[in-house]
């Protein structure tokens, strides 16, 4: 797939990429709690913004915590 000297991805990948997308998200979809947001299918930032908003309103918070995780993986 992606043969040598191809500036991109073929269709044949595109498709083996989006059918394993789905199947992830088949697996995994249930493991994610209801206030996960991030790199879910039909949720958006302004979403999570929306529920944080109606959570910091409604109840009494005693702090937020926004945290970035970068090259985690790395050592």
């Amino acid at each position: 797939m992606g043969g040598k000297g191809r500036s991109g991805p073929t269709l044949e990948d595109k498709i083996v990429q989006r059918a394993v997308v789905e199947v992830m998200n088949a697996i995994y979809e249930e493991d994610f709690l209801g206030f996960s947001y991030g790199f879910r299918p039909g949720r958006s930032p302004h979403q999570a913004l929306d529920a944080l908003t109606v959570g910091i309103t409604t109840k009494k918070v005693n702090w937020v915590l926004d945290a970035d995780i970068r090259d985690s993986s790395e050592a």
